[in-house]
Parts: C-alpha cells; structure tokens; sequence
C-alpha cells in the first residue's frame, strides 16, 4: 500500500503503474494508520477515456497519462468537499508570502515565474507548483499547496505557502500591474477554477467567493523583461508600482 499527502489530505493508491508512484515520490509518506487515510484510489476502478475534444484537436494521449489526470480529478473532487479546490495557475514563494499567477496558455506565465527567480535568486524563490496548485482554506487564511500535477516542466514542491496575492497576466509592451475589483477577478478567476463536470458546480462557486474574499487580485500587463518581476513584487506588496498605477 502506498500512502502520499497531497493538499494535507492522506491518500492510498492501489493498482496503479509504478510510473505515476514515481511522480509522486516527494509526497509519499510512511504507514499511517488505516482510519487516517482520507481517500483511497484504485486505478483498476477508474474510468479512462480521451477527452472530448482530443481527436479535434488531433491529440492521443496514453492510458497512464490518462490514469495520472484521473487521479487528480479524483483527489481535487474529495478536496471540494473539504474546503480546497484545484487552479490553474503557477504558485511561487518569496519570503515566506505566496504568489499565484494565472494566463491563459502562451501569455508567458512560465517565463514570469522564471524572472522572478532571476531577479531575486533562485535560491530565494521556490516554485511551489508550475500548473496546478490545490488551495485550501483553513485557519481563516487559504494556502496553495504543491501537487505532482504540475505541468510540462515538473516544477512542483511538497509544501504548502500562505497565498498572499492572486496576478492574471496578460502581455503588455510595458510593465503594469494594477488592483482588481471582485467584478472584474470573478469571470477571469471561475475559467481558472471551474471543472465543467463537477458533480457540486456550487460548492466550487462558494469556495471562490471566499478565495476572492480573503487574496487580493491584481492585473499585470508585462513584457518579458526582468523589470517585470520587480514591478509584480512591488504592485503585490503596497510598493511604488513602477510603470503603473498606484496600488
């Protein structure tokens, strides 16, 4: 029996290839008790199927990749029910603060984060998860946690960091960054949030009410330049915001 934390949630995988166990080796923990694992997962009882819209998109992908994204669906459907949700986004932490950045793919996320790591020293900034993070909610704050479902890159952390602000990004020729109102972060934030066929669409709705409630948004608009970085640290901490408007 395998046993792995993921999102603080003590999870049994059974019957899946040794693959996948490898991918989640940083997550694995020792022989806990049987009344303290919260979620056991079977592969042999997964249902794996091609996306819908694979073929249209001429895309195959194996029966393991597959199995892998079942897996986490079964994991983030478990998590919904327990005050945490999957986001498509990138999570960094800078001195003991979370940062997420969302952008619809090829807007340059991967690079922003990358910048972060130049300007301020790779061994100071840790990616947390590159994809897909799971944020909880607990003790009144919400906290992303890594997770092995992390995007073509592998960045992923087994750890857990205070969020402390939410960045959609988009590109820009310079570099801005700007507070968001809760009107204008909802229809950005449910295309990053929301799992079309969730069996509870509401709770998903009401967790990012308070995800909205408790981490404030922002909207930077930046070119790939190291500037980038420093004017998202500044904007997301109250600094002057080169380039942009006042905080």
């Amino acid at each position: 029996m395998s046993v792995y934390q993921i999102a603080g949630f003590n999870i049994c995988l059974e019957d899946v290839p040794a693959s996948i166990l490898r991918r989640c080796e940083a997550y694995r923990i020792g022989d806990v008790p049987k009344d303290a694992i919260a979620l056991h997962i079977n592969g042999k009882e997964l249902c794996i199927t091609q996306p819908d819209n694979a073929a249209s998109n001429g895309e195959t992908f194996s029966r393991t990749n597959l199995l892998f994204l079942e897996i986490y669906r079964e994991i983030c459907t478990y998590a919904l029910a327990h005050d945490a949700f999957l986001m498509h986004c990138a999570v960094i932490e800078y001195e003991g603060r979370g940062y997420a950045f969302s952008a619809p793919s090829g807007t340059g996320k991967t690079t922003h984060i990358r910048l972060w790591r130049q300007v301020f020293g790779k061994d100071k900034v840790t990616v947390v998860n590159g994809d897909k993070p799971i944020l909880r909610l607990e003790d009144g704050a919400v906290y992303a946690y890594g997770t092995p479902w992390c995007g073509k890159e592998g960045y992923n952390v087994n750890t857990r960091v205070p969020l402390c602000g939410l960045c959609f990004v988009e590109r820009g020729k310079t570099n801005e960054i700007r507070p968001m109102s809760t009107e204008e972060a909802v229809p950005r934030l449910f295309g990053q949030i929301m799992v079309d066929d969730s069996p509870d669409l509401a709770r998903q709705m009401e967790l990012a009410d308070q995800l909205l409630e408790k981490v404030p948004c922002y909207l930077l608009s930046c070119n790939m330049e190291p500037e980038a970085a420093r004017v998202a640290y500044d904007g997301m901490n109250h600094a002057e915001i080169r380039g942009g408007a006042d905080a």
